[in-house]
């Protein structure tokens, strides 16, 4: 009696089940591109964006701001229910590279992990962005290049950032570098600074200095304190006078 109960039981559970999936309403086209049309305008992507749907497929056509916003667009179209299958044909806004590389160079400087033991060179040719320097963590190079590629006018990234080794030593020379230089009384007025100037780049043991003081003097002065801070292989001082800035974060 019992095994007849389940039985029923099974029996309608799958009857249900069949009846939900036989009554489940197939997006058409048109429902398709007014969920896109939507999704993308409360994305804050889609004003100038004009999506066609013919069989599942999603066309987009339009313009944005940048290489970011495209493939955002590209994903957030990609997840709708019925689409099978999407065509970008966005066409990113151009912007000249000065602007690109100071908002990509403010990005970096408020970005809350970058820190004085990294450091991230920008340039920017016809809107193609290339990142060069070295992060202390891998996670810190991705959200790096995720900052950069929505900012205006970019058209592509080149991450060549490189992920420094994990090392104890290394670490151990980061720090007792980094205190020499900031609480020297010369340079400590430095070290209160939302984005301290100075970066002290640690790779096997050798040290390297870069950023930018405000002239000879200072320069010196954060050799002489890295010099005896602590042991190390070797020590290269690149750091810039006001006078020879570039676009360096």
């Amino acid at each position: 009696m019992r095994r007849k109960s389940i039985g029923r039981i099974v029996a309608l559970g799958l009857l249900i089940t069949a009846t939900a999936a036989f009554g489940r309403t197939v997006p058409t086209d048109a429902d398709m591109r007014s969920k896109a049309q939507d999704k993308l305008y409360h994305g804050k992507l889609g004003s100038n964006v004009e999506v066609r749907v013919e069989d599942g497929m999603a066309t987009l056509e339009g313009t944005v701001n940048s290489i970011g916003f495209k493939e955002k667009a590209e994903k957030t179209v990609s997840k709708i229910d019925g689409i099978t299958g999407v065509t970008n044909n966005l066409k990113v806004v151009a912007a000249d590279d000065e602007s690109i590389l100071k908002q990509a160079g403010k990005r970096i400087r408020t970005y809350a992990y970058y820190s004085i033991f990294d450091e991230v060179g920008l340039q920017s040719v016809g809107g193609n962005l290339v990142l060069t320097g070295n992060v202390t963590l891998p996670w810190r190079k991705t959200e790096i290049e995720n900052l950069v590629e929505t900012v205006p006018g970019v058209q592509r990234v080149d991450n060549k950032l490189e992920v420094l080794p994990v090392s104890s030593f290394d670490d151990e020379i980061r720090f007792r570098v980094a205190r020499a230089i900031y609480r020297d009384p010369i340079l400590s007025r430095y070290a209160i600074q939302a984005n301290p100037p100075i970066h002290i780049i640690v790779k096997n043991g050798n040290v390297r200095l870069t950023g930018v003081v405000n002239n000879a003097a200072e320069k010196a002065v954060a050799q002489r304190a890295a010099r005896f801070a602590t042991t190390y292989f070797n020590l290269e001082n690149e750091l810039l006078v006001e006078s020879e800035m570039r676009p360096r974060m």
